[in-house]
């Protein structure tokens, strides 16, 4: 009876929610009376909406910043204040907002003093729609695009993107071909600072001793425990790494996780917290084995060869072992085998840990032999 009355009560929420999104949404609606046309010659002035945005989706906006900013356009972004530590030069762009969820009418009541002429938002309508309106409203752009938000009168111009398989950087694409900006190919920006890059070579020579070896980040550790190894899992991984004389392996990740890890011999922490250091690791490593997370990105960026293993998560049809693949030439992917097809995907501690050690190896050898 108590579960039954809890699930109604949660009904119950779930109505009312709705129903209080559904009237904010017709107010704004109201605002916004007449939608203007698109125009790219008139524009300069623009903001990148990264409401919700992960380490990871920021990195792979890098691509559509760094070709606007060519390109002499203003680029801001308004951000969640929990990656404003990206946005330190990490990722360069000319101004850049942050928010707090918790506190997005105060925000929205802040002057900006700047004025907007194009804004956009890549992703498409979900929970969060609502928010991403109130902030985009805030700035009052002359022109809003967004991605499948046809409900929402706030974007002038909503692209119809249904392309399930499409890699998320085709969205970028989009607003470049829209705005007639060429581009040679998909490639993300990062810029680790001076200091960053002297702490991560400071600590590689530590543990190498100052001899050659050859330099593997490991990082066991995504966004959610199904994208995560498990304990066991790490231990066989770090077995048979430590076993690799002429390798050192550097395991990144948040501290609160990785200080669980035993280190053993060829086996190292990085007890640093930034993850501006661990990126740096990334940048002078020889291979990078991860999850899927913002670390397949850093690897991306620098076109490190990678081992990434990922999930089969698929959300509102989008295959996101596609959508969110590495880019360049020197991955190589693993999947879980469950295929459950869901919003989570598989679990990867149900992965069999022997199939990712047989890709260590082959990886290995074919940069030196194994000892």
């Amino acid at each position: 009876m108590i579960e039954c009355f809890k699930r109604l009560n949660r009904y119950r929420n779930f109505l009312i929610k709705k129903i209080k999104n559904n009237l904010k949404t017709n107010q704004l609606n109201k605002r916004k009376l007449n939608q203007t046309v698109f125009d790219a010659e008139k524009y300069h002035s623009l903001l990148i909406v990264m409401c919700d945005f992960g380490i990871g989706d920021a990195i792979v906006a890098s691509f559509l910043i760094n070709e606007l900013r060519q390109k002499n356009y203003q680029v801001n972004v308004v951000v969640d204040e929990r990656l404003s530590f990206l946005f330190n030069g990490f990722i360069e762009v000319d101004n850049a907002y942050f928010f707090n969820k918790k506190e997005i009418k105060k925000f929205c009541k802040t002057e900006k003093n700047i004025k907007i002429d194009l804004a956009i938002d890549l992703y498409d309508e979900g929970d969060n729609s609502l928010r991403r309106v109130e902030l985009i409203s805030s700035f009052d752009p002359t022109h809003t695009i967004g991605f499948n938000q046809s409900k929402f009168l706030q974007y002038d111009t909503s692209i119809v993107f249904n392309e399930v398989n499409a890699h998320i950087t085709q969205r970028s694409c989009k607003i470049l071909d829209l705005l007639k900006i060429s581009y040679n190919c998909v490639q993300y920006h990062l810029n680790i600072y001076h200091d960053e890059l002297l702490t991560a070579k400071k600590f590689i020579d530590e543990v190498c001793n100052g001899s050659d070896k050859f330099i593997i980040v490991f990082n066991p550790f995504g966004s959610s425990e199904t994208k995560s190894f498990s304990h066991e899992q790490i231990k066989r991984i770090n077995a048979f790494l430590s076993q690799q004389k002429n390798c050192t392996t550097i395991i990144v990740g948040e501290q609160k996780q990785i200080c669980a890890i035993d280190e053993l011999p060829n086996i190292y922490l990085n007890r640093n917290p930034s993850f501006i250091v661990a990126s740096a690791l990334v940048s002078l490593c020889h291979l990078v084995i991860s999850v899927d997370t913002s670390v397949v990105h850093v690897a991306s960026t620098y076109n490190k060869p990678l081992i990434a293993v990922y999930n089969n998560r698929f959300n509102a049809g989008f295959n996101l072992n596609k959508v969110w693949a590495p880019i360049g030439t020197n991955a190589k992917l693993l999947f879980t085998q469950q295929n459950k097809i869901t919003k989570a995907g598989d679990p990867i501690a149900e992965l069999d840990i022997q199939l990712i050690i047989e890709q260590i190896k082959e990886t290995l050898k074919s940069f030196r032999p194994l000892v």
